[in-house]
């Protein structure tokens, strides 16, 4: 009778600890673009577990500037991500122990993703014919009529 409580004990607490920590999903986001993850905007770099199934990870590129003129070389861009469930759900009775074992000798499988944007070609980019230095400094006067509004 012991060995069943302690055997039932045991298997609790394993089960616990393996159903408490679903996988993790880690965005890498080097260049610091916004990055929203299935219509939301996240801000970590590690979401924890969201749900087995396809997931989508959308990017709006940083514009940075060049003697204060935005430069806009990036695109958006957009990719899924697959997060594989562990066990089939046709395995009603055994689905729970197969997860177990898997965990225990796999461990947990989380997901890395690099979050990148597209370079725009340049039959898209903008050309500019205002010289560098003048368009400084219209780009100022602009901001300046800008905060006089």
């Amino acid at each position: 009778m012991a060995l069943l409580l302690a055997t039932s004990l045991s298997l609790g607490i394993l089960s616990f600890g393996t159903a408490c920590a679903g996988p993790k999903l880690h965005i890498k986001n080097p260049d610091e673009h916004d990055v929203f993850l299935d219509g939301r905007q996240v801000h970590k770099e590690t979401q924890n577990y969201r749900y087995y199934g396809t997931s989508r990870w959308d990017t709006l590129p940083l514009v940075r500037e060049d003697n204060g003129v935005p430069v806009f070389d990036s695109m958006p861009n957009s990719e899924t991500v697959e997060i594989p469930a562990p066990a089939s759900p046709y395995l009603f009775p055994f689905d729970f122990p197969l997860e177990v074992l898997s965990r225990t000798a796999f461990g947990r499988p989380d997901q890395t993703v690099t979050v990148t944007v597209i370079e725009k070609p340049p039959e898209q980019r903008i050309g500019l014919e205002i010289p560098g230095e003048e368009l400084g400094k219209l780009s100022a006067r602009g901001r300046q009529a800008r905060i006089q509004r």
